[in-house]
């Protein structure tokens, strides 16, 4: 069980007053030893902003040098109000504070063991009232325990920092000794010291925790077909034997992945979904009989492969556009994940999770999401800056400034890191959001991948990201200008570009501008008779969806684009279309006429003709297979 600390506003100015050179780099290397995190919430980051490091040379800012160690969650306000009431206003701490008990009480509840480091004995005894299922610690106790887990000269340090912190503390407690009973608070402070070396008991409880993740590891082993010691096959009896057919979902979905593409996702997803019933029915009646702690063993052990079959029949529907039923499916892959001994696969599925709430314009609930992928990225060390740049955005369009700024300035440090990197990770969201049809995001997501690619000289990545932002360009409709007014300066933010390199971009934007420009103009020929296709689009090429609009009626006007004929709708009046954007069209063997669009039509979807096919069924749909599986598969 992975431990955290969330820590208030006086552990900070503590540490700032008495802390010495060194402190971050001890603290650093403490925390990712013992897989730890300090956590926080944005109201603390108002509380610390003016905290300098007193004995540091040149007294920096201490937010600044905490902020890629802190992981800022955001707390709803409502939830505030809701425990201040729960508690009694008079007996409630301040918002700050109960915003902080809340987000101690939620990392509980996935699962963390969590210490609020805070000297306000009120913040320990309204936590019991309420039964938050944390526990508290002053700082100096937080410094210590740090210390336990350092090396010899990283304790020496720690520990003298938690000694002179206590004595500040204690004076403290003492000089209010006229307005209030400090005894109890004296009590929990040297209580809470005490308690800093791990009980036997727990040690205990772990050699079981160690056993039972022995068991589930060989089980897993053995449903892959690898060797396994005999003590633990017979521990397991039959589970091996009863859990066997769930490799089959793996075999599957790697079969899917032969030639990179589909062009029958209905099929895919139907011939996935037989397969998981089947083996759903099958371990079911094996596991039926048997006791709750053998058939827990065995749903732990098979729910990795459950869970990529979940992720991958996710991707399928919403590559088919259905986001409804994709939803389903990865909400579905997110409660797989949690049994599952890896935070990447929970990270996975809320990030999928995430942008399919972008895609229902649920911003506060995309932030959510996109966050706790990112607390999750961090315990992993993982790539952060996907769940960062997201989070940011919904937050900014949400309207929460405080948490966006602090998101963008995270992701900017990784950025500055290594732009080389960010160009793909830049890039991959850009098309993240491409095919939830969120062209507006898109752009200006891809605007920052160009300028990163125009400073490091990658003239391939450019030729790349000019093709993505001259389709987002087409894409683009009128509403989303307007509703993404001002992003563009938020998102500006994350990359600092040189004015020599800033010419550069202002040049290569302009260009590819002038080509969308030209892009928009009405065709210069159309018809009336069925022409062969090749006449308007060159043979062997393809078309990418930006936007399926269908009517009332079921009828369906494809909006494509081509790199060299731009945007034109494909007219589809029977309906039935399983795709999303990011696919591709080809047309085979079939002719086609060719119309202008009405005035409405191009000024909602900016195409140039509206295309019609005369035999429906020479056209076909293709997806990439790639992205339906996880990198690890």
């Amino acid at each position: 069980m992975a431990e955290v600390w969330v820590v208030d506003s006086n552990c900070f100015i503590h540490v700032g007053s008495m802390a010495p050179n060194g402190f971050l780099k001890d603290l650093k290397n403490i925390l990712k030893n013992d897989d730890s995190a300090i956590y926080v919430t944005p109201g603390v980051h108002g509380e610390i902003k003016n905290v300098r490091f007193q004995r540091w040379k040149g007294q920096p800012n201490l937010l600044d040098e905490f902020r890629e160690i802190m992981v800022t969650v955001a707390v709803d306000e409502a939830e505030v109000r809701a425990l201040a009431q729960h508690i009694g206003e008079k007996a409630s701490p301040q918002d700050v504070d109960l915003s902080l008990m809340i987000l101690g009480s939620k990392l509980a509840h996935e699962g963390h063991k969590v210490t609020l480091v805070s000297d306000d004995y009120k913040m320990t005894t309204t936590g019991e009232k309420a039964n938050l299922n944390f526990e508290t610690c002053p700082p100096s106790t937080f410094l210590q325990r740090l210390a336990d887990s350092g090396n010899s000269s990283q304790r020496t340090r720690m520990r003298s920092l938690s000694r002179r912190v206590r004595a500040a503390e204690m004076r403290y407690a003492i000089s209010r000794a006229g307005q209030y009973d400090v005894q109890a608070k004296l009590t929990w402070m040297v209580d809470s010291l005490l308690s800093s070396k791990v009980a036997l008991a727990e040690e205990s409880e772990d050699v079981v925790v160690v056993d039972e993740a022995k068991l589930i590891s060989g089980l897993i082993r053995s449903i892959r077909g690898e060797k396994v010691k005999k003590s633990i096959m017979n521990k397991l009896g039959s589970l091996p034997e009863i859990c066997a057919p769930v490799a089959k979902l793996d075999e599957h979905l790697s079969s899917m992945l032969t030639d990179g593409s589909s062009e029958d996702l209905k099929q895919a997803y139907e011939s996935s979904i037989e397969l998981q019933s089947e083996i759903l029915e099958v371990t079911g009646l094996g596991l039926a009989p048997l006791g709750e702690e053998l058939a827990e063993l065995a749903h732990r052990a098979m729910s990795g492969s459950l869970y990529r079959m979940e992720s991958a029949l996710g991707m399928l529907s919403k590559m088919s556009g259905n986001l409804k039923l994709s939803k389903l499916h990865l909400s579905r892959a997110l409660s797989l994940a949690t049994l599952i001994d890896d935070t990447g696969a929970e990270m996975r599925a809320m990030h999928q999770l995430g942008l399919l709430a972008l895609a229902a314009n649920n911003w506060n609930r995309a932030a959510m999401l996109f966050e706790t992928a990112d607390r999750q990225a961090q315990t992993g060390s993982a790539n952060r800056l996907p769940h960062l740049m997201l989070a940011g955005i919904a937050r900014h369009i949400e309207g929460n400034s405080e948490l966006s700024e602090a998101h963008m300035i995270s992701a900017n440090a990784i950025v500055i890191e290594d732009k080389i990197e960010a160009i793909a990770t830049l890039s991959a969201i850009g098309n993240s959001l491409l095919a939830i049809d969120c062209p507006g995001l898109a752009i200006e997501v891809l605007d920052e991948a160009m300028e990163c690619a125009i400073e490091t000289g990658t003239s391939d990545r450019m030729d790349m990201l000019a093709e993505m932002l001259l389709l987002a360009n087409t894409a683009m409709t009128n509403k989303e200008q307007m509703q993404y007014e001002g992003l563009r300066q938020y998102i500006d933010k994350v990359n600092d570009i040189a004015e020599e390199a800033s010419k550069d971009f202002e040049s290569q934007i302009s260009e590819i501008d002038q080509k969308a420009e030209e892009l928009s103009k009405p065709l210069d020929e159309t018809w009336k008779e069925w022409q062969p296709a090749s006449k308007l689009i060159p043979h062997g090429s393809e078309l990418t969806i930006v936007r399926i609009d269908e009517d009332d009626n079921g009828r369906v006007l494809l909006v494509s684009h081509h790199s060299e004929i731009g945007a034109v709708g494909l007219w589809l009046p029977e309906g039935g279309v399983e795709a999303s954007p990011g696919s591709s069209i080809q047309i085979h063997e079939s002719r086609i006429k060719v119309a202008p669009p009405t005035d409405e039509l191009r000024d909602i979807h900016n195409i140039r003709g509206i295309v019609a096919v005369e035999n429906p069924d020479s056209i076909s749909f293709i997806a990439k297979t790639d992205e339906i599986l996880e990198e690890e598969m």
